[in-house]
């Protein structure tokens, strides 16, 4: 297991150590108070300390490693791409960073889309700290999110119809934001495979910030064809955070009631379907695991005998 890339375990045992470190400080720059102190204040304060620790050290590291490729095939009939994954280390702004890539390319015979993706989050912080996308094919577009955490804010940034990228928005973030990509693999490590758990979490795509409850709505063996058969979980997508008669339209240009299937062991996605953009069109798309290269640690638990993967 790497846990030199545990990156929830790194920040939150810096956080609980300064703030130790702050108390007996203080304490000891004024002894007499200390004795002032109400005992049931110094035990709140050792099982807060105790609280973070444990939920350090419980915080499951990334895959570093993982390889994932997709088939993509309109109504489960017809090939039109593939979808590829992969978690590796990176740097940003001269900081060690968990990067996350993801490449999608679909060909609908008349609209091509290439998809690139990249997002990092901060080894130190386990925050969100760089995102873009950019389309290539028939249609050529992109943004980037630049989190600028020092002042609590996210830099949109678009790609502009004569090539050139440019600000459009800053908009103010709490420490709590994901991007929309890095959001997935960070939700996989703390999703618990039991039906009616949810975890929350909240996700910007380019301006708006959403506050999400994601839910485990039901666990079988889920057969990913060709491949075998898993213990799996579907989660349903829920924003908590909508205006009157507002209605949640998804991210990624994806279906706001995307289904998703992921391995209940690892939470790797197995299977998604939603609807999609080529052109005017909106098919439905399913997406399905075609191989897994594995890292220690991050292998599935196999239902069926004819279940295939790498390491």
């Amino acid at each position: 297991m790497n846990t030199r890339y545990s990156a929830t375990s790194t920040a939150v045992g810096k956080r609980t150590g300064r703030a130790l470190r702050i108390l007996f400080e203080k304490l000891a720059a004024a002894p007499w108070r200390a004795f002032l102190l109400p005992m049931k204040n110094i035990l709140l304060i050792i099982c807060l300390a105790a609280g973070l620790l444990a939920q350090a050290l419980a915080a499951p590291p990334y895959p570093i490693g993982e390889r994932l490729a997709f088939n993509a095939e309109f109504i489960g009939l017809i090939p039109i791409g593939m979808v590829w994954m992969d978690i590796t280390t990176g740097v940003y702004n001269n900081a060690p960073t968990v990067q996350f890539n993801g490449r999608c390319l679909g060909d609908f015979k008349f609209y091509v889309a290439d998809v690139r993706v990249t997002s990092h989050i901060a080894v130190q912080s386990d925050q969100s700290v760089y995102h873009y996308i950019e389309q290539f094919g028939s249609e050529r577009r992109g943004r980037r999110l630049l989190f600028d955490w020092p002042n609590n804010q996210m830099h949109y940034v678009r790609l502009e119809r004569d090539g050139q990228y440019r600000l459009r928005r800053s908009v103010p973030v709490t420490p709590d934001v994901f991007d929309v990509f890095s959001a997935a693999f960070w939700a996989r490590r703390m999703v618990d495979p039991v039906v009616g758990t949810n975890i929350e979490i909240k996700v910007i795509e380019t301006e708006r910030v959403f506050h999400l409850r994601c839910t485990i709505v039901e666990r079988r063996p889920f057969v990913v064809k060709g491949i075998g058969t898993f213990d799996a979980v579907r989660l349903k997508f829920e924003a908590l955070n909508l205006q009157p008669n507002e209605i949640f339209k998804g991210f990624l240009d994806l279906d706001k009631d995307i289904v998703v299937w992921l391995e209940a062991t690892t939470r790797t996605p197995l299977y998604m379907s939603s609807k999609v953009p080529f052109g005017i069109f909106r098919p439905t798309v399913e997406v399905f695991l075609k191989e897994w290269h594995t890292v220690p640690g991050f292998e599935p638990r196999l239902s069926g005998t004819n279940a295939y993967y790498r390491n």
